[in-house]
């Protein structure tokens, strides 16, 4: 295999079908000075969409940053400049728009230098992105080979990297040729054998390098060993804390919670000891929640030392009372602690992993529109129209008037408090950009005071949304064809793409820990219910990413304490490597929920990830985008 010279590394994006390109101004750029580059989206995803995002995953020592990048544009050419914090190794660039990333086969990422070479955790950082790292943040394909060369070159340029390290370099050398890898772990084996008082970050070692050679029986015999030996050690600590974290009842976390402070000999006046136990009492914190125990949700939560994340539990808790509409008078009382909190954290330093402290202060105001959401729904809730108004136009403003769900919501207390002039201004500007709901269109009917007949009225505005959104879809439609499946669902019964040639064909991709996809189904239900009655479309739910091995009886469980009459199929597991699924990995889907929209000649016109928050939103896109697919429009040039 030839090196690839750096200069072709930078260039990235030379194969054939991708024409796209991003590169750097500096080809050994150093940490701490600022850095532009160039990209041309001519010929790829993001060519023909607007308001393309940039974010630099950058990553200093073990820690993750990362920087919003401001973008000037040119025709196809985009141009940003991002200055990285002293000891940055590597940059990985995102750019995407609309939920579709660039996808480029091999991403976009430089290496930090010092005396014009790469510094050794740029290395390991680089052995990270082509062992899945690449894969989570570009798409790119794993490559271990190209990380065991990156992993021999921080080795090189820092020997004390190897012990640290050793576990994973080794198997990726295990998983390229078992072979030759597995005599390479059983010499550090026999080495650490060879110790007469071994420390426990020995035996863990060796327990690791049983475990990456997929002998698991000897490295869970080691890893009993090592709880026996080291009873209050780092390994015993783990799985005492991780038997908090998969207990469900709240008593006996906290049970668990108090027997590992004691065990361990925690003392929670030293803060590495509080640091321990912070995430414990959120968790036990939100397992009191779900229980409704207000007064010992409320005394975990206020142990949490993060004023940032005090104010995340209150908020999580307060929303999911204000969706059940329960628990209002103590909900509503969390819920403004946890406006309180944000403002109070404004003036604490930013956590290491954001880039600067602007950063985390622009994370914490938009974190602020949401709690706001949240507190205004539960006084409106509660019958408090006006108080609830005037912090759901704070909340709007704050988000840029960007949420559909918190617009209706603006509109809807417009109008049970009267102020009917802006109930119709406001509605008739959220309507036209298509976030009309059909409590939008019961407020505009009782503030509408024209001459013109509502109905008609109203079907002019969503006339005029309907053409805005026909154009904003036919630039997102693509042309590609779409892997073929057959998979069998929960009847057991198989069903494959090529029978469904003819139909639109709508697959959604999810699984049941993945709240997004749980979010987002009551607008998929209604989407069901909607097209039940026409032949040529077809809903299809693949289950996938679920690993658990009971999983059909998890996903079972889960849909029988639910109204929605799914089609679920189940995606089938990697026989190679079980953590992957086959279909999904086909479809290169990075992240769920995700739908395709198919057209009847078997061809993806779109694809969607994410959720955008409304039910009747959900609906919207769908009745557009199964539209076009069924036209055979072409993408817009």
């Amino acid at each position: 295999m030839k090196k690839l010279t750096l200069a072709i590394a930078l260039s990235l994006g030379l194969g054939t079908s991708y024409a796209q390109t991003l590169k750097f101004s500096n080809p050994t750029p150093e940490a701490g000075k600022p850095l532009s580059f160039e990209y041309n989206a001519a010929g790829g995803k993001l060519e023909k969409l607007s308001d393309v995002k940039c974010v630099a995953q950058t990553f200093v020592n073990n820690k993750q940053k990362t920087i919003n990048i401001p973008l000037e544009k040119n025709g196809t050419v985009y141009k940003g400049t991002f200055t990285p914090v002293d000891s940055t190794a590597i940059a990985v660039i995102v750019l995407s728009a609309d939920g579709t990333k660039d996808e480029n086969p091999n991403g976009y990422y430089t290496l930090f230098y010092e005396k014009g070479k790469p510094t050794a955790m740029a290395y390991y950082w680089e052995a990270m992105y082509y062992n899945g790292m690449g894969t989570a943040f570009a798409g790119i394909k794993a490559d271990k080979p190209k990380a065991i060369l990156s992993y021999d070159k921080a080795f090189k340029t820092d020997p004390a990297l190897k012990s640290k390290y050793l576990v994973n370099y080794l198997g990726l050398h295990f998983g390229v040729d078992p072979q030759a890898g597995e005599p390479m772990i059983d010499k550090e084996i026999a080495s650490i054998e060879k110790i007469k008082a071994p420390k426990e970050t020995d035996l863990t070692k060796m327990a690791g390098l049983y475990s990456v050679s997929k002998r698991r029986a000897k490295a869970d015999s080691v890893y009993a060993v090592v709880k026996k030996t080291f009873p209050t050690g780092t390994y015993a600590y783990g799985q005492a804390a991780n038997e908090i974290y998969s207990e469900k009842d709240a008593v006996q976390k906290e049970a668990k919670l108090n027997a590992l402070i004691t065990n361990f000999k925690l003392d929670l006046s030293k803060p590495a000891d509080l640091a321990k136990v912070s995430n414990i009492y959120g968790n036990v914190a939100t397992a009191f929640g779900a229980a409704k125990n207000n007064a010992k949700f409320e005394e975990y939560t206020n142990k949490v030392e993060s004023k940032m994340t005090r104010a995340s539990l209150y908020n999580t808790f307060a929303w999911a009372a204000a969706e059940k509409k329960e628990n209002l008078e103590f909900a509503a009382n969390i819920s403004k602690k946890s406006l309180g909190l944000l403002e109070e954290a404004k003036s604490e330093k930013a956590p290491e992993y954001y880039a600067s402290q602007e950063d985390y202060i622009k994370g914490l105001n938009r974190s602020s529109a949401m709690y706001i959401d949240t507190y205004a729904t539960l006084l409106g809730h509660l019958g408090k129209n006006e108080e609830a108004l005037k912090l759901q136009e704070d909340a709007v403003v704050k988000n840029e008037y960007a949420d559909a769900s918190m617009n209706a919501k603006y509109v809807n207390f417009l109008a049970l408090n009267k102020q009917f002039d802006k109930v119709v201004s406001f509605g008739e500007r959220f309507v036209k950009d298509g976030q009309g709901t059909d409590q939008m269109k019961a407020d505009l009917k009782l503030a509408y005071k024209g001459t013109q007949p509502f109905d008609a009225y109203y079907a002019e505005l969503e006339k005029e949304a309907l053409a805005k959104e026909r154009a904003k879809f036919l630039k997102e439609m693509i042309n590609t064809p779409a892997p073929k499946f057959t998979l069998a669902n929960l009847q057991g019964e198989n069903v494959s793409l090529e029978s469904l040639k003819g139909k639109v064909v709508i697959v959604d991709y999810w699984a049941t820990w993945c709240g997004p996809c749980i979010a987002s189904f009551p607008g998929m239900q209604k989407a069901v219910d909607k097209y039940k009655t026409d032949p040529n479309v077809v809903f299809l739910f693949v289950n996938t990413w679920q690993t658990e091995a009971n999983r059909d009886k998890v996903v079972r469980d889960y849909l029988a304490t639910t109204p929605y009459t799914f089609n679920v199929l189940f995606d089938t597991p990697n026989k190679q490597d079980p953590s992957k699924f086959d279909v999904i990995e086909q479809y290169k889907v990075e992240g769920i929920p995700t739908k395709f929209i198919l057209d009847g000649k078997g061809n993806i016109r779109f694809k969607k990830v994410g959720f955008g928050g409304s039910a009747d939103g959900t609906v919207k896109e769908l009745d557009m985008m199964i539209a076009l697919a069924k036209d055979g429009q072409e993408a817009s040039k």
